[in-house]
């Protein structure tokens, strides 16, 4: 087969590496990969390449949210899942994975979506729907019995397992080993899990993990559980709003990845005060933030290292397509554009396991490239607005984009 070459010409160039952005650049595609991403000056044009004039306009990798939920649910409340089956929550999920693609996502992790986490990659893989690369965790988020996310208590966990809920219970380090097995059974490419469990669960999910080559996601929230889930080295925390300097030391020292997933607390907390919640949940809500927000700055100026994820479900309050809202509040609390940008690319694919392959425009690597209207280390909204996402391109291939199909 007769290679293909894909030229992006003159356009500034933000590589992922967190460097000074190289002006008048050029980027060249052959197939998939990219093959060059440097100086235009000094780089010739292969012979029949399909030219891209790019001038004035930003040139970076595919951004990359760690944390979502493809759960094609229409509302926060937890029976959406039991009420709605797995079928029509796949349909709209489906929709959803074009809307994240739209904004300049190209890659995401599922942090949960049973059934369809899976089966969502693999017909994005196949190229039956349009949408992100997905990395899946699996058929189940692991629970144990009582925790925090076992929500709808009165209802028996049978049911649970009838109509396709999005996580499983499992109690005790051998069931939680046979359901890692199980989510990896299933095509699993990462595990989540719960602060809930017992430290030696929490050893035996991540142990189980890694000895197969999974990477380990749990959600650490309270101060007594995010000290007990960096004993078991993950190798990213979700959330961790209420670290103090040891937990930020050990995390150092760990190479432990922080996804602090700040847009769905706010975006929860902003609905909230539109739709007149209670004074006493938006307190809470508000003190949770001011924590969030104090704690993750010590953090990342101790060297933490930071990912990007928005934890948006697709839901009225988190619709799919205004992920980039999350890179928005890190540059709004302290943190420079360039800095959010690299955790949204080279950072997040170093914390998914996927480096070798995405993260940063360099030669050989998937060309998964967006091409930005105007300057987002001016003003890192400009990324929050998909009409600046001027061309997506997920692996060389230009992909459709929603406005001009629907």
């Amino acid at each position: 087969m007769k290679d293909s070459y894909r030229v992006l010409k003159g356009g500034t160039l933000i590589d992922g590496n967190g460097g000074v952005p190289v002006e008048n650049s050029i980027v060249i595609i052959k197939n998939d990969r990219i093959k060059v991403a440097k100086k235009a000056s000094s780089v010739s044009i292969p012979k029949g390449a399909d030219v891209v004039d790019v001038s004035g306009k930003t040139v970076m990798p595919g951004l990359i949210d760690a944390h979502v939920h493809l759960l094609g649910i229409k509302t926060s409340n937890p029976k959406d899942c039991l009420i709605n089956p797995p079928e029509l929550r796949a349909m709209r999920a489906v929709m959803d994975c074009w809307r994240i693609l739209d904004c300049g996502f190209t890659t995401v992790r599922d942090c949960g979506n049973y059934p369809n986490g899976v089966l969502l990659k693999s017909a994005v893989e196949e190229g039956s729907i349009v949408g992100p690369r997905i990395l899946s965790c699996g058929g189940f988020i692991l629970s144990t019995t009582w925790a925090h996310i076992d929500v709808l208590r009165s209802i028996p966990i049978e049911w649970f397992k009838e109509r396709n809920a999005y996580f499983i219970v499992a109690d005790g380090v051998d069931e939680c080993r046979k359901k890692v097995r199980e989510n990896l059974r299933a095509g699993a490419d990462c595990i989540k899990t719960y602060d809930m469990y017992s430290l030696e669960e929490i050893k035996a999910i991540v142990e189980e993990a890694r000895e197969n080559g999974i990477k380990t996601a749990i959600h650490a929230y309270m101060p007594e559980t995010i000290k007990k889930v960096i004993k078991a080295e993950p190798d990213t925390i979700e959330h961790g709003p209420y670290m103090d300097d040891e937990d930020i030391e050990k995390m150092i020292k760990q190479g432990i990845v922080l996804i602090p997933t700040f847009a769905y607390l706010e975006a929860s907390l902003t609905k909230g005060a539109k739709d007149g919640a209670d004074e006493k949940t938006l307190t809470r809500f508000r003190e949770t933030q001011a924590q969030h927000f104090e704690s993750f700055d010590r953090a990342w100026r101790a060297g933490v290292k930071i990912g990007i994820g928005s934890d948006y479900m697709g839901d009225a309050i988190s619709p799919m397509g205004k992920n980039a809202a999350e890179m928005a509040i890190h540059v709004r609390i302290g943190r420079t554009p360039m800095d959010v940008i690299v955790s949204a690319t080279k950072i997040n694919s170093e914390a998914l396991g996927i480096d070798d392959k995405l993260g940063t425009l360099e030669a050989g690597k998937l060309a998964d490239v967006i091409v930005v209207n105007e300057d987002p280390l001016k003003d890192i909204k400009v990324l929050c607005d998909k009409s600046n996402i001027v061309k997506v391109y997920k692996g060389g291939k230009e992909v459709p984009r929603l406005n001009q199909a629907v």
